[in-house]
């Protein structure tokens, strides 16, 4: 099994979280990746803190561990049919989000997240939560 991190589990990573450093080791590094939004979400959370130099260091050591997936075309394919489907049942999810989801679905990967109920509205999403909260 391959994963694929959400933004929260990164920064569960981050924090320190035992649980979430566990289970990355016990996948092995190899089998992780990040989204591109992921990392863009990661760099802006960096800039946006009031130690931009120390926590833009800490996340690029931490994004530089994992390939970056692209937003490619099959990406972009999964996030127009997901956000279709989810829009005319009423249950939209912000793009970013869907994003995510997408490129976990895309590479056939399992998406980890502490944020389970948001996406579990997302038909045929593999999920995992390895947080400890």
């Amino acid at each position: 099994m391959t994963y694929l991190l959400d933004t929260d589990s990164c920064v569960y990573w981050l924090k320190g979280d035992v649980s979430v450093r566990e289970h990355l080791r016990q996948a092995g590094v190899s089998r992780i990746a990040i989204s591109a939004i992921t990392a863009a979400e990661l760099y802006f959370g960096a800039y946006h803190s009031a130690r931009v130099n120390e926590n833009l260091a800490r996340a690029e050591a931490f994004i530089l561990q994992f390939p970056v997936l692209p937003l490619d075309n099959a990406v972009l394919h999964v996030f127009g049919r997901i956000k279709s489907e989810l829009r005319k049942q009423g249950q939209p999810v912000a793009d970013f989000d869907l994003l995510i989801a997408a490129t976990a679905m895309a590479t056939d990967r399992i998406l980890v997240t502490n944020n389970t109920r948001h996406y579990n509205r997302i038909a045929n999403l593999r999920i995992e939560n390895w947080a400890s909260a």
